[in-house]
């Protein structure tokens, strides 16, 4: 009877270590998810279904060399740049079996250029071809640009057919923005800078009317706007020009002269932190529109410079 239970312990013992285990699965990442030249980017090979893989292949498509093999499941770009472009391979190898898994390293050139206004025009604009598929209860915009102009000059236009300042961002003078929700506007002061390039963002609620402002990546006090008010989703939105009318209505006086990148809105608020991450372009996409997922028309003299 002894002899009996040992037999079956034993066979016990060897089905379980013949059970099914669970299969290894690998995937790539990106640190940060959205690449920035010459900054620091990693590649790393996430591996599930067995916690101790013994080997990575890192390769290259169309390399024949291989860039990396041992335990590291990291591969590190000191300082990201165009060479670095292309589909990257990860081989993971363990007890259990191999995984391999693919990464397509890519950039949009429009993230790494700025639209250039070269002089005052009465009619020289981008068109952003996208807008917000229902009405704003909220919203946030934020933007970069370089100007020596000292005199009123208009960023970021979004008008309706019932409203032609729905939303604006305008600047009268160096030491002040001023942004309008509904055709009001409040006033932000800030240094007086000449030949300095500015980060700018707003966001707007409706429930409370607050508006929140960040110069810099740095929060300004909040004040009040339109409480209950509701921004129309039909609409025609414009780099460069304010719209006196839907679409049009320029005014060569107040149109903008210098450099606009790193443009992005969302229907939503926004925190400090990810104020930041806009002006480094670390996002992947914004809700209406970023600048990674930007359809725009240039109108006029208007240039995509790096």
């Amino acid at each position: 009877m002894g002899q009996l239970w040992l037999c079956v312990l034993t066979l016990t013992a060897l089905f379980g270590l013949a059970a099914p285990q669970e299969n290894v699965t690998t995937r790539i990442q990106a640190h940060p998810l959205a690449p920035t030249l010459y900054h620091q980017l990693m590649l790393s090979c996430k591996v599930t279904g067995d916690l101790g893989p013994q080997e990575f292949l890192w390769e290259k498509e169309g390399s024949h060399n291989p860039l990396q093999k041992g335990p590291n499941n990291i591969l590190l770009f000191p300082s990201f740049n165009k060479t670095h472009l292309g589909t990257y391979i990860c081989t993971a190898t363990s007890s259990l079996g191999t995984a391999v898994a693919t990464y397509n390293l890519w950039i949009n050139d429009l993230v790494y250029n700025m639209f250039v206004f070269p002089q005052k025009t009465k009619n020289s604009h981008v068109l952003v071809r996208a807008k917000p598929e229902q009405p704003l209860q909220n919203f946030t915009v934020c933007l970069q640009s370089y100007t020596d102009l000292t005199q009123p000059h208009n960023l970021f236009s979004y008008a309706t057919k019932a409203q032609d300042n729905e939303i604006l961002l305008f600047k009268p003078k160096p030491s002040e923005y001023r942004f309008y929700v509904g055709g009001r506007f409040v006033s932000f002061s800030v240094p007086k800078h000449i030949t300095a390039s500015e980060h700018v963002c707003t966001s707007w609620e409706s429930t409370t009317g607050i508006m929140g402002f960040w110069f810099n990546g740095k929060p300004w006090p909040r004040k009040g706007l339109q409480r209950g008010y509701t921004v129309g989703a039909e609409a025609a939105i414009v780099l460069g020009q304010e719209q006196d009318a839907f679409g049009g209505g320029f005014n060569a006086q107040q149109s903008f002269v210098g450099e606009i990148s790193s443009v992005y809105m969302w229907d939503t608020g926004i925190s400090t932190s990810g104020v930041r991450v806009a002006m480094y372009n670390m996002l992947d996409k914004a809700p209406i529109f970023g600048w990674r997922n930007f359809p725009y028309k240039i109108v006029g003299e208007v240039y995509l410079k790096p």
